[in-house]
Order: C-alpha cells, then sequence, then structure tokens
C-alpha cells in the first residue's frame, strides 16, 4: 500500500530504518541519514561490502517505492522526516544541542521575518550557521518563498550525520536548489556569502577549542568560552550592514557573571530589538528555558527600535492569547522598524 499521509509515510520510514538498523549494526540516526541518502539518489538502497544483504536490499527498495514519494505533498514528507529524528532523539538518547528545532517555534520565526522584512518582492539570503536537521531553515524559506521572495540560503553545521539529514531533507522536499550546505565547526573562517537574515538555534556549552575562540571579542580571557556567545559574534559577522538576526537563546543569557563580555560586544555591533521569552512548557527542565532575541547589525539603513519589545511569548496552543501576542508584534514592527 503506498503512503498518503504522514502517518503511513512515517510507518514505512520507521520500518525502512529499522531494517537497516539490524543489517549494518548502525544506530537509529546513522540509518535514517542512510535511508535520505538513498531516497534522494534515485530511491535505491545502496550496498557496500555486502551490507545490506541482497534480500534486504530488496525488501528496502520495496518500501522506497510504496512511500511514493513523487506523488507526496512536500510537507507531508518534512513532517514524515521530522518524526523519525524524534525518534532517533530518543531512540539514541541524542544530546540536547542535536536536537531538532520545534515546527512551533520555526514558524514562529518565521512570521517574525515576515513582519520585519516586508518587501515580499526582495531577494533575501538567510543562513542558519547551526543547521542542525535543517529544520527551522526550511520552514523560513518555504514561509518566504510561498510570499513571493526569491530566497537562497546557507546551512552550516560541525556533524557530518545532522548536515547530511539536512542536505537529503532538502532535496527530498525540493529546497536543495535553493541551500548550500557545509559541514564545518561554524567557529573557524567560512566560505559562506553575508546575508540578510541570520536564524539560528544556539548550541549550548562551553566551546572547548580555545585557540580558536581567543580570535573572538566574547572569548573568556581564562578557561573555555560560551560557544552561544561565540557563535552569537560569529553570526553578526557574516550578516551584511543592517541585517537581522534572530537567534534562540538561554533565557539567561543576560543573568550570568559572564553576562558583561557579551553585552560590550552587543553594544559596539547590534541593536537589540526584541527579547521575548518562549512558553515554559516547551521545555522539560526549567533550567533549559529558552527565549528568542532579534537584532539588527549596525549600518546606515539600521534604527534602534524606540521602544525595545521585551514580553512573555503565551501558550502557543491558546489561539486567543496568541493572536492578541501576534497583533502586538505586528503593530510593534510597523511603528518601531
Amino acid at each position: 500500500m503506498k503512503a498518503t499521509n504522514v502517518e503511513s509515510l512515517f510507518g514505512l520510514m520507521d520500518e525502512a530504518i529499522k531494517l537497516l538498523q539490524t543489517e549494518a549494526e548502525l544506530s537509529y540516526v546513522e540509518a535514517l541519514s542512510e535511508t535520505l541518502e538513498n531516497l534522494s539518489f534515485e530511491g535505491k538502497a545502496q550496498q557496500v561490502e555486502g551490507l545490506p544483504s541482497k534480500e534486504a536490499v530488496e525488501r528496502l527498495n520495496s518500501l522506497y517505492k510504496k512511500m511514493n514519494l513523487e506523488a507526496l505533498d512536500k510537507e507531508i514528507i518534512r513532517k514524515s522526516i521530522q518524526l523519525t529524528f524524534i525518534k532517533a532523539t530518543k531512540e539514541d538518547k541524542l544530546q540536547m544541542n542535536h536536537q531538532m528545532t520545534p515546527d512551533t517555534i520555526a514558524y514562529l520565526i518565521a512570521y517574525f521575518i515576515g513582519e520585519i522584512k516586508k518587501d515580499k518582492t526582495e531577494k533575501l539570503h538567510v543562513s542558519d550557521l547551526a543547521a542542525g536537521t535543517g529544520n527551522l531553515l526550511n520552514i523560513v524559506l518555504e514561509h518566504l518563498t510561498s510570499r513571493g521572495n526569491e530566497v537562497t540560503a546557507e546551512a552550516v553545521d560541525n556533524d557530518d550525520l545532522l548536515i547530511s539529514v539536512a542536505a537529503n531533507s532538502g532535496s527530498l522536499i525540493g529546497l536543495s536548489e535553493k541551500i548550500h550546505y557545509t559541514h564545518s565547526d561554524s567557529l573557524q573562517e567560512l566560505l559562506i556569502e553575508p546575508s540578510d537574515i541570520m536564524v539560528s538555534d544556539f548550541p549550548i556549552g562551553y566551546y572547548p577549542v580555545n585557540d580558536r575562540a581567543k580570535n573572538y571579542k566574547t572569548a573568556f580571557s581564562e578557561g573555555n568560552s560560551f560557544a552561544h556567545f561565540l557563535m552569537f559574534e560569529q553570526n553578526v559577522n557574516y550578516l551584511k550592514e543592517s541585517g537581522w538576526g534572530i537567534f534562540i537563546v538561554p533565557s539567561d543569557i543576560f543573568e550570568t557573571d559572564k553576562t558583561s563580555v557579551l553585552m560590550g560586544w552587543l553594544k559596539e555591533n547590534v541593536h537589540i530589538q526584541a527579547f521575548l521569552s518562549l512558553p515554559a512548557d516547551l521545555f522539560h527542565k526549567n533550567g533549559m528555558k529558552k527565549s528568542i532575541i532579534i537584532v539588527q547589525k549596525n549600518g546606515e539603513k539600521s534604527i534602534q527600535a524606540e521602544q525595545v519589545l521585551l514580553g512573555e511569548i503565551p501558550d502557543l496552543k491558546n489561539a486567543q492569547k496568541m493572536q492578541s501576542f501576534l497583533d502586538i508584534f505586528h503593530n510593534w514592527s510597523a511603528k518601531m522598524i
């Protein structure tokens, strides 16, 4: 039976992934990456050094055919891939920095960008230097493209499996021609074009390569520096003058004993336009609570909003409160930006 919706496509993908897991002794996320690669290139299973077996290859090819990807809506494919990665997160116990940015947050960021960049005919270059599986970037690009913008993008990540998932997912949902994928430590010098917009769900924690960190003004004078401070600086480095950055950051980013390092750099390089706390129920531990910060890089066309938008984003499931919040953001952006 061919796939017709998210549930049926996920079922077929999951079956194919588990078969590869068993045959080649792979983790779930490794088998997911290989499955997406097979689907992206002719939709056929690849055999390396006799693995998977001939019988397994035939079974995999039968499952791939049943997926019926050519006839499916791209959103069904994207959501099905998302479900497989959520399963990988649980089965492989992936670390927090490798987990996918949820749709709800990604759609909210896409909305913010639409309100800030009001010209639907403007050509835009968007980048994510911690792209992971590409879910955040994909949703932003789909939103901008659907309203008429011509969009190109850069996706960078230091994890080879995640950037492989991102690239092959992009291929399957028709975005690969718009996005250039790079497997690299994002804190190295990058061969990418400056962007109109940077989006990112920053990795949280300490960055271990002190020799590289010392090149950043947000590095600490002693010991390992915060990766999210360095990523903030690097993202702004690759923004065009007056370009916009919309980032997911720890809610306590301005409440640590190292905050002065970041704040001093921010004051010299960007305008902080908004800081909005995400609902606490999105995070399992209160200490992991995150917020969305919106900044604009200094430049001839950049203007500090007279009123920085501060507050809490309401429960995303409460339609009435969310609509009120979106109206507030719309009115604020219309007056302040």
